[in-house]
């Protein structure tokens, strides 16, 4: 049994590097600067070990995209930094190829996310900013608001509460400018079960809400 000499982590039995930082085993080959011309177009140049990409580099794929960072084994692996000819950006942790950690994510339009993924996906804890809409923090699932979140409108208005699928599903609370506060039960983002909605007059209905509707 043998451990990386770096981060600890425990090395399979015929490890050339290890899986998680990269590091080469002792007696394995080390990374060789060089550059990779591949069918199709697409050329990488940087660290080379057994002739596939291994330590830091610079891929330019034939599409245009553009990917600068870690790899290990031939996949994009620790820190990096792909750019979309579009112009969209993302940067931050891979692991086996994927977007999967701590990442940001611009839109070329200005809208950014920033916070976890996971295989590619947001996961867990993260800020989403619409340049022409306002901004949600909370917890995400499978690419989606999901859990607990708060999305400020460009207005002023906000809600903070449950989410599903990127719709106010649960319990939570919308807070209007203008003076209007609904607390309680929501589905598909409509009030919908128990709740209190005070008007921005100062009149109160608390009860049961349908569709949107106060019934009682």
């Amino acid at each position: 049994m043998a451990f990386c000499i770096k981060c600890g982590t425990q090395l399979a039995d015929d490890a050339n590097f290890c899986a998680k930082c990269g590091t080469a085993v002792q007696g394995a080959s080390t990374p060789e600067k060089g550059k990779i011309t591949l069918e199709g177009g697409a050329v990488y140049e940087g660290d080379i070990v057994d002739g596939r990409p291994h330590g830091n580099g610079k891929y330019i794929y034939s599409s245009g995209d553009v990917y600068e960072g870690g790899f290990i084994d031939g996949k994009k692996h620790g820190k990096g930094k792909f750019t979309f000819p579009d112009g969209d950006v993302y940067e931050g942790d891979y692991v086996d190829g994927l977007p999967h950690g701590k990442g940001k994510y611009t839109v070329a339009n200005g809208d950014i996310y920033e916070g976890d993924y996971i295989s590619s996906k947001r996961q867990g804890k993260g800020k989403m900013t619409w340049i022409n809409t306002g901004a949600y923090e909370g917890d995400w699932a499978d690419d989606k608001r999901t859990g607990k979140g708060k999305f400020t409108w460009l207005n002023g208005d906000v809600y903070e509460g449950d989410w599903v699928n990127n719709q106010r599903s649960g319990k939570g609370k919308f807070t209007l400018t203008d003076g209007i506060v609904y607390d309680g039960d929501w589905s598909e983002n409509k009030m919908h079960g128990k709740g209190k909605y005070t008007g921005s007059n100062g009149e109160i209905y608390e009860g049961i809400f349908e569709n949107g509707k106060f019934v009682g």
